[in-house]
């Protein structure tokens, strides 16, 4: 069982993903209601990277995005999404740290680099953001 935790911006191949995971073809889908409460403790739709924290048995690998990672910060609805809070990279490390997390499974994952489909990687897509213009008054 895999948490992917991807940016809102991020695309993932689900096509390419289900190829680099060892699962077979078509298996790869997103975990049932009784999953998720006995692995992550948490509900359909409050996932979040901070439900690693009650997988206790480490049973759960983490997937998560070098977008995120990279960023100053990440916001995270924290187990319920009546709130949101923020995460860098330090408090990422921290958790993976508390949890017993290592290599084996936590993976920081460029997702531009997952092959697509037809196996050829994907090409880097850059993203430059477009300074706003001064109001003239």
């Amino acid at each position: 069982m895999w948490l992917l935790c991807a940016g809102v911006d991020t695309e993932v191949d689900m096509k390419g993903l289900n190829k680099y995971l060892p699962v077979g073809s078509g298996n790869l889908r997103g975990a049932d209601l009784e999953s998720l409460e006995k692995y992550l403790g948490c509900k359909n739709g409050l996932v979040n990277y901070f439900s690693i924290l009650n997988d206790k048995e480490n049973k759960v690998k983490i997937i998560y995005d070098k977008v995120l990672y990279e960023a100053e910060w990440a916001s995270f609805h924290p187990m319920d999404n009546t709130g949101s809070t923020v995460i860098n990279k330090e408090g990422v490390d921290k958790i993976k740290q508390l949890t017993g997390r290592d290599d084996t499974n936590f993976e920081i994952m460029d997702f531009t680099t997952i092959a697509t489909a037809s196996g050829a990687p994907k090409e880097e897509v850059k993203k430059v953001a477009k300074p706003n213009k001064p109001k003239q008054e």
